[in-house]
């Protein structure tokens, strides 16, 4: 039996902030941190299913500081939402090969809510763009996506930093990285603004009144960041490695510390 801990990793919501994960993950890399489970909810379940498809992350790092919103919005204009969210299902599906959850390189679970119950959703099974596209789809904005009998929308209502999956997902310790604990007042002009804060705002208020026990918790200061500032993009990058970077002492303790307990 190792005496090494699994190690999970617990990706929080953040829509543009959530860049800051990239950053995050390839401070870890570097540092030769292993990362055997990954839990994501939205732009964390996202980055979280590049990562554990085998995406090069310098790769993504010049793709996210390249992309605008036409690439990934489709104004279609549904019934149940202003914008398909097909153009950013055929990104994912092209970045992971399309892959299904059996074939990635580490377990993944991504957090939805079935907007129709209210419950939480754990997708860790079929395909993996489809998983995504249903963990980022922001009620209002994104149309639900249906999988099976559920039909599912972004998973930040009910979850923002999916500690508790991971644990249950058989993580002895978990690395949470919260991009949202900070937000700065922003200007709303139009509709989208209207949701992303509202959505915003219920998420800091969840994480207030939840116990979040990540053994690790990172915190990029990412909150000026606009939720649909893609310009802002390397910055968010830059700004996860450096929070990771403060937390790899931390890290490297722990699972020493961890190591010596086993002893």
């Amino acid at each position: 039996m190792s005496d090494r801990p699994k190690l999970g990793l617990a990706l929080g919501a953040g829509s543009v902030r959530g860049l800051a994960h990239i950053g995050v993950i390839q401070v870890l890399q570097e540092n030769k941190i292993p990362i055997d489970l990954i839990a994501g909810t939205s732009a964390g379940g996202m980055i979280g299913a590049l990562y554990a498809a085998g995406v090069d992350f310098k790769l993504l790092e010049g793709l996210a500081c390249s992309l605008k919103l036409k690439h990934i919005i489709d104004f279609v204009f549904p019934k149940t939402g202003l914008v398909g969210g097909q153009k950013l299902a055929d990104l994912i599906a092209l970045l992971t090969k399309n892959q299904d959850f059996k074939d990635l390189k580490i377990p993944l679970s991504l957090v939805a809510c079935d907007i129709e119950t209210g419950e939480k959703v754990i997708i860790n099974q079929g395909n993996v763009a489809l998983g995504v596209r249903a963990t980022i789809s922001i009620p209002g904005i994104f149309e639900p996506v249906r999988i099976g009998k559920r039909m599912l929308v972004d998973g930040a209502l009910l979850d923002r930093v999916p500690v508790s999956v991971a644990r249950e997902m058989g993580a002895d310790l978990v690395i949470g990285v919260d991009v949202g604990y900070d937000l700065q007042p922003e200007r709303v002009t139009n509709i989208f603004g209207v949701i992303m804060q509202a959505i915003d705002i219920m998420g800091m208020e969840l994480l207030r009144a939840r116990v979040v026990d990540a053994d690790i918790m990172i915190r990029p200061p990412v909150g000026h960041i606009g939720s649909f500032k893609l310009h802002q993009a390397k910055e968010c990058i830059e700004l996860g490695r450096i929070a990771a970077e403060d937390a790899v002492d931390s890290i490297k303790e722990l699972l020493e510390s961890y190591k010596n307990k086993q002893d």
